[in-house]
Formats: C-alpha cells, structure tokens, sequence
C-alpha cells in the first residue's frame, strides 16, 4: 500500500480507528477528532502519524487515554517539549507529543511514544477554525486527508527511491488500514438552505434552523472530504462576544468577533492602471489537467485586463522564464504575443521553486503610477514556505500579492501565507471547483482601489477599551467577508450591554464607514464544548490568539533580517500567546507525560509510521516523499549523478549535482527525454515571446471554440472568419445583415448575445471582459440603438437576450 512503511518490519500500522466530530456554527467550526491506536506486537512502541491542517486552525487540546489514565497535554516551548518527550521515552514512561512541522505550519506530527505491548491508547485532538466562504455566499468546510509530497531545493534534501513510483498521469493513493467516521453538526440562527460534497459520499438530515451530516459506508478516504453549506440568510455583517476565564492574561479578557461585509462596489471606482503579474506554476506537479485549466485562466485573465495597464508572466519550476524582459503595456501587439506563447505553455520547467521567480520580480523597476499585483498560482507543493511569505512580507509596502492553491493537499501555509504577507486574497480549487472562476474573483479584488487609512472606532463605555486583532485590520475588498477580533480591556459595568464598533477607511479620496452593534454582555456559548469538560470552550479567545500568532509571524519575517532583537521579542510574544491560550504554534508543541503508570515500559521501543492518503504528481524518478513527512527506510539510490530533492521534480525537471544539463534518464526501461527548457538559467524568456521568438510560433493554431480567445485589448471583436466559425453562421451572411456602419460594432455585439447564450452559466469567469466590451461599445455608441443592434443579433443567432443585460 503507498503511503505507508515501517521502519523495521512490513507488520500492520497500528492507526485503527479515527473518529471525528464537527460543529459548524456559521463562520466557525469546531473539530474534534479521536484517534485510536492498538500496539499488536510484543515490543513497545512509537506511532507516528503526520496529517495535514489548515494553517489557520487553533489546536487548542491534545490529551490521550491508555489503560484507563488520562494524560493532559500542555503547550509548552517546543524544544523544552521535545526535550520531555524524550526524556520520559528514556525512563520508561509513555509519553505523547504533538508539534507543528518547522517549515509549514499547515502539517502536524503526532508521537505517541512508548506504548507497551498488546495496548491501545486513544489521542483526543481538538481545533477551531474559520470556514473561507466561496462565490456562491456558501461556507466551505475541508477535512484534510491528502498531503502532497513536497518539493524541497534545501541542501539537506534526502535521495529517494522509486520503489512506488506510478505510471505518468496516474494518481495513487492507499487503501487506508484504519476507518473513519465522520460526524457533521451544522446550526444556525436562521434556515439552513442545503449542504452538498462534491468529493465524499455524504447523508444529509435537515431540521429547520440545524442538520447532521454523516459518511456513507461506501465513502473512501482518498481524498479531502468538502463541505459547502447553504444558508438562507447570506451576507449578514454581525459580532458576537465571548466571556472570559480567569483573572489576568489573554483568556482573561472578554473577546469579540467582528465580521464585516462591506459593500463598495461602484464602476467608477474600478482601477484601469496598475502592473499585472501572473506567477505560475508550470513544474511537473502541474501537468495534466492542471496546466490546461491554468491555461484556460490565463486566457481569460489577459482579455479581462483594463486598457492602458501593464502586464507580464513569469513561468517557473526549478528554473523560471519570464514572457517579456520588463512588462509591456497592454495593447493588441502585446496581447497577441501573449496569447501565442501561451498555447505552447507546459508543465515542463522541473521542481517546484517558487522564492527565486518571486525575488526576480520584485527586483524589477516599478511602474510609475501603476501599483505592482502579483498573482500566485501553485499546486503548492513545497516546503520553503517560510522564505517564501517572508519575501512577500518585505515588498507588502510596494506590491499585493494575490494566491490561488490548485487541488487537494496544496499548502494553505504557502498559499494563505503570501496572500496575507502580501495584503491580498487567497483561492483554493479542488475537485470538480473551476479554478477560471477563482482567478476572475481574485483580479476583480485586485482592479478595486486600495482601501487606505483602515481603522477601527470604538464607542464603549468609560474605563473600557479594544484591542484589535490583529492590530492593522485586513485588505477590504468589496462584498468579501473578514473577521476581525478584539479584547475588550476593563471593567463592564452592570448596567451596559450595548457598544459599537465602525469600520473607517479611504477609496479615491472618498470616506467609507460601516458600523456594527456589539452586544458587551456575552451571548449563551453557541459552540457545543468539549465533550466530558466542565470548561467553556473559548473559541473565540483561541481564533483570536491565532491570529494574533500570525500577524506576529509576518512582523517577524518582514523584520527578521534586520533587527536580529526584534526576532527573539517577536518569537517570546507568540510562545507566551500560545501557552496561555493553549494553542499550538511554530514555536510551541503539545507534550503529555504518562507518568503514573505504576512500573517503566520495559522493552527496545521499535518505531512505526501512518500517513494520510497521498496524491503523488508524476516524476521523472525519486517518487518517495518529502523529507520529514515520510519518514521510512529507503532502498536503493536513484543511478548516480541524480538528486531528487522533496517530492521530486516533474517531467523534465531531474537535475544533475553537476554538469549544466543532461539528455535523458532511463525510466524503468523507458527513456523520458528531457527538453531543452529543462537546463538551469536565472531567468528565461519564455518560447513564444520576447528574446527567444522561435518559428513554431508561425505555425497554424488550432481554431478557437469561444470567442472569448478572438477579443482585442481594447475590448471589441474584429468581423472576420475566426468570429464567423465560433457563430456558427457564414461571414457573408453577417457582413450582409450588419446594421450598423462599424463592423467592429456589430462583432462586439455578437460575441456579447453569443457569450450570454452559450456561456450563460459561465458568466462570472467572462463579466470582466463583457465589462471591458460593454464599456467599448458605450464609447463607440453613434448613430445606432442598442435594442436593434442587439435584437438583430439576436435574431441571426437564434438567441433570446435582453439589450439591457447586454448593455449592464
């Protein structure tokens, strides 16, 4: 089975069963999930189990049950809980140790150490989090089961094997040896319209205002299990309080939740400036149907760009290749080599490095009066997050950076890190999601003006004051949804209930504000607690401390380089947030001793490892895992000369540890050659555009299905035969019928009745373009009526579209 390995003998892991409970409350979730563990053989023994998170989850409990003793977890310093972890393995005692990785905060590893033979133990894990909600207004909800192996450039990468390598294009993963069930409460104040999982096979039973949704038997854990849930009542702006515990400290304080939905959208405040820069992904990861969608995304991408802007696109792998050497002003000139180049676009360019494409674009020269965007497109398939997000964080004053994560097990620490490094939006596609609609969401975020001078006005009663959470509020963007969170400080008085909190900012030298009623006296816990806990669960407080682990996080990695002290302050800030709330971080585990068993474990302790599903990109060679995920035996070393590092690149993308470049690598008795792209280069120009224009670019393209690859920059259509074919109806007959003196006129009104025909399901991902061309035609609007144009559009079509939708 892939995905699972002992370290010593081929016996059965002994990961048997995972229970999981959720509760879904609104925009929150709590997770609580149980794991059991059953040691058959006659040593002790230490499981391992490595599992991804959101990288936004609050782990907040970590406590096991063996014999009949329950051990507590503590959050503690991570080396101080390592050290313990290991001291009690060494006395004998059984001991449980829960860490995030130290180069991703969305994987965690799970020890339980020293458990004697023919025992079980159960770890009980609990964490919070806030649910993304989608286009659609529904929230999405995602247990992670697939964890992708991946790609790592770092000298101390490991050599791995093929031993499980899979047939090029093929997705494996592991019939898992133990069950899972999964148990889904939902509630809300208001009526729950429907909850549906494109990826798991769900039961679903709904009772007005909450519903319970359960696994079917025949549901396989080989991929992330999704949940979008329906409400009746959506875009909703609301805050609610939580009672603190204690007397001092950060559980002390009450906090509140603050979600805001700002609508600021106006056509007049849409930007038609700036410099676009499309990062994307083009390793071996990406092959397949990956790269044709990301394809598909550019496309529309490049057609819905504002008139006069400019743009690039850089590629990149364990190399990247830029199209142009500077970006270019957008015009049809520019558009079309564009478009050329990226019909050729491939998933050919190797591993996947993704610091070196992000530092070559921010050493670029800045634009004047065009605002640098970045757009970020990865699988994420790497472990160098951290530098990653820490080079974003240090450009934030100067670029947005905008990230779309592309199928299961993409790293949320990466994707969601730059995006929040970088002030902008973070996407995730997965499964049967269009990734078209994801990226058109995130450049309509980016063509809105910057909302500046954001802050927060409190009206509270005397000797009470907030603190916001984090302490510079997050980009605004029109109709999205952000939270936000605060501490009220001081003492309430009996007599106040009601407070208020005004969210204030600046768009094109125009005043926004929105407000928001704050109830002061904490509402009744809508969050189930945790089972068998007399304690009150604090969400909110723990959310909140999670936040504010990240927002320090950033701090530190835009200042890290230069201020050495600033680190250390900032590293002691978050161990002190996470102990007192009980929330795992970068620098803090969980560690649980059992220290009252009455005699030491007695025995050598062998070692055994349980992984998640694996979802493995085709490679050239070296299909093991990455370095401290799968941690198991390796067998022998690829043929000598070769370096696999992490997951190990794509098609294309071996490396050699010396020599500029190599032809090929012998496959299992089958030659993969690699192309030329492949040989290491700073920075390339990609085939098809700038220095390296090559003849294939002169060959014939294959014709367009939409019209939407047909669009000049400028928004219009030409009337030409390309326009004719997408129609349907012979460029005679149109020339013939043209009401109008423009045929260009009359083109653009075509594409427009035939996208709302044919495409009408698909109009969030061309609106922008539409938008351009309407604008065009708005311009261009002499001696002529759009309801006849329209009409007889219409009427050649076969079509039946209303003038003031097309004209909207």
């Amino acid at each position: 089975m892939f995905g699972l390995r002992c370290q010593k003998t081929a016996k059965p892991v002994p990961l048997k069963d995972i229970d999981v409970h959720v509760d879904i409350v609104g925009y929150v979730s709590n997770v609580r999930s149980s794991l059991e563990y059953q040691n058959e053989e006659d040593s002790p023994m230490e499981a391992v189990f490595v599992f991804p998170l959101d990288e936004t989850s609050a782990v907040y409990k970590f406590e096991a049950v063996i014999e009949g003793r329950r051990v507590i977890g503590k959050v503690k310093e991570k080396q101080k809980a390592r050290e313990e972890y290991d001291d009690a393995i060494a006395s004998g005692e059984g001991a449980f140790l829960l860490e995030e990785d130290d180069r991703a905060g969305d994987v965690f590893r799970c020890s339980v150490g020293n458990l004697p033979p023919k025992t079980s133990a159960t770890i009980h894990l609990s964490y919070v989090v806030e649910l993304p909600v989608e286009a659609d207004s529904s929230v999405k909800f995602v247990l992670p089961t697939v964890l992708n192996p991946r790609y790592s450039s770092g000298a101390a990468s490991a050599v791995y094997d093929d031993t499980d390598m899979a047939p090029a294009g093929a997705v494996v993963t592991s019939d898992l040896p133990y069950h899972l069930k999964l148990t889904v409460d939902v509630s809300s104040p208001n009526s729950i319209d429907k909850i549906e999982s494109p990826s798991a096979s769900i039961d679903v039973t709904y009772s007005g205002t909450s519903a319970k949704v359960t696994l079917k038997d025949d549901h396989k854990s080989d991929s992330d299990v999704e949940l979008f849930v329906h409400y009746k009542d959506k875009h909703r702006p609301f805050a609610v309080t939580e009672q603190g515990q204690g007397t001092d400290g950060f559980m002390a304080d009450h906090t509140a939740m603050l979600t805001f939905l700002p609508d600021l959208s106006r056509e007049d405040l849409v930007a038609n400036c700036g410099e676009f820069i499309f990062i994307l992904d083009r390793s071996g990861s990406m092959s397949g149907g990956k790269i044709k969608n990301a394809r598909e995304t550019l496309l529309l991408f490049l057609k819905s760009l504002p008139v006069g802007c400019y743009f690039n696109i850089v590629g990149f792998g364990s190399q990247h290749e830029s199209l142009f050497k500077s970006s270019q002003q957008y015009d049809n000139k520019s558009l079309k080599k564009a478009c050329k180049a990226l019909q050729k676009m491939e998933a050919d360019l190797g591993g996947t490095e993704i610091l070196q494409p992000l530092q070559y674009v921010y050493k670029q020269p800045a634009i004047a009066g065009h605002p640098r965007q970045l757009f970020l497109l990865t699988d994420g398939e790497v472990w160098d997050t951290q530098a990653c997000v820490s080079e974003v964080a240090k450009h934030a004053d100067s670029a947005r950076c905008f990230s779309v994560g592309i199928g299961e097990g993409a790293s949320t620490a990466l994707v969601k890190g730059v995006a929040r490094a970088g002030r902008g939006k973070a996407e995730f596609v997965s499964g049967t999601e269009r990734l078209q609609a994801k990226v058109m969401r995130l450049l309509s975020c980016a063509l809105q003006p910057t909302v500046t001078n954001v802050s927060l006005t409190w009206q509270l009663p005397d000797g009470v004051t907030a603190m916001s959470i984090p302490s510079t509020p997050p980009p605004i963007f029109s109709g999205d949804r952000f939270i936000m969170y605060a501490q009220l400080k001081g003492q309430i008085p009996v007599d106040a209930t009601e407070g208020s909190v005004t969210l204030c900012g600046q768009m094109n030298d125009e005043e926004i504000k929105h407000s928001l009623s704050l109830t002061l006296k904490p509402q009744d816990q809508e969050m189930p607690s945790v089972e068998d806990s007399s304690e009150p669960p604090l969400h909110i407080h723990r959310l909140a401390a999670k936040t504010l682990v990240k927002e320090l996080e950033v701090n530190m990695e835009k200042d890290g380089d230069n201020d050495e002290s600033a680190t250390d302050v900032g590293k002691k800030q978050i161990i002190d947030i996470s102990v007192a709330a009980n929330v795992v971080s970068k620098f803090t585990s969980f560690v649980g001793i059992d220290s009252e068993r009455d005699e030491p474990i007695q025995g050598a302790m062998v070692r055994r490892n349980i992984y998640p599903s694996y979802r493995m990109a085709p490679r050239l060679c070296g299909g093991g895992p990455p370095p401290g995920v799968m941690m198991c035996s390796m067998a022998a070393p690829p043929p000598q000369g070769f370096r696999l590092r992490g997951g190990g690149p794509g098609p294309g993308g071996a490396r050699a540890n010396s020599g500029p470049s190599f032809k090929g690598a012998v496959k299992k008795g089958r030659m993969m050659k690699l192309k030329a792209s492949a040989v290491p280069k700073a920075a390339r120009v990609m085939r098809g555009g700038g220095r390296h224009e090559s003849s294939e670019e002169e060959e014939d393209s294959p014709p367009p299905s939409t019209v939407i690859p047909l669009q000049l920059a400028e928004g219009s259509w030409e009337l030409d035969d390309d326009l004719a074919a997408v129609l349907g109806v012979k460029l005679d007959k149109l020339k013939k019928e043209c009401p109008v003196q423009k045929k260009e006129v009359w083109a653009t009104v075509l594409a427009l009745v035939w996208l709302h025909t044919k495409m009408a399901d698909k109009k969030v991902e061309w609106q922008m373009l539409a938008r351009k061309a309407t604008a065009w035609l708005k311009a261009n609007q002499q001696g002529w009526s759009a309801d006849d144009v329209v009409g007889k559009a219409c009427s050649i079509l076969g079509s039946k579209v209303d003038p003031t939708v097309v004209f909207s």
